[in-house]
């Protein structure tokens, strides 16, 4: 009888010399890099095409004036577009736990903004799975696979979040781990 095997972890967990340091790749939503490599096609189309129906002379003032203001949204929305794409194909998120903060920064191409928490300061560190809210703006990013997070603690009166696409089984892995590097506050 042949076993299934068990699962290998997506994240990689290395030692350093003060702390440990959990990197966790973006979970590639196939469908969704698909779909956003065609609709970009067909935004790009949109993006350049327009700009040149805004300065030709016999336009009305009024369809110009529509004409900017959609290609504000427009150039928003594919902003948006641009960066769940290059998300799905070279995000990560980087969580280093040091004895005295917590340091989470989620990149693409090694760039991204990076946020500080002081360990005396995080509290009840746990799994903590995220439900789904199609009217909260914030579960937008969920969808897109940017945001959110298994892992949860709270810090002062907000809950953050990181591990995204992280299975249960890994994230009970790297909370166990944390806390045996870190004896953080319950």
């Amino acid at each position: 009888m042949a076993y299934v095997q068990p699962a290998l972890m997506r994240s990689t967990v290395t030692p350093e010399p003060n702390g440990i340091k959990v990197v966790i790749p973006a979970k590639r939503n196939w469908f969704i890099l698909l779909f956003l490599s065609f609709w970009l096609c067909g935004w790009a189309v949109g993006e350049f095409t327009v700009p040149f129906e805004f300065f030709k002379h016999d336009t009305p003032a009024g369809a110009k004036l529509f004409s900017l203001a959609w290609l504000g949204g427009w150039t928003v929305g594919g902003g948006f577009a641009i960066y769940a794409w290059l998300w799905q194909l070279k995000g990560e998120e980087i969580i280093t736990l040091t004895p005295a903060a917590l340091l989470r920064k989620r990149s693409v191409f090694g760039y991204g903004r990076q946020h500080e928490y002081g360990i005396q300061h995080i509290k009840n560190f746990r799994i903590a799975p995220q439900g789904y809210n199609p009217f909260d703006f914030s579960s937008a990013g969920q969808f897109w696979g940017m945001s959110g997070g298994i892992i949860a603690f709270d810090y002062g009166a907000k809950t953050y979040r990181f591990g995204i696409g992280l299975d249960e089984s890994e994230a009970n892995l790297i909370v166990n781990q944390m806390k045996q590097l870190v004896n953080i506050p319950e």
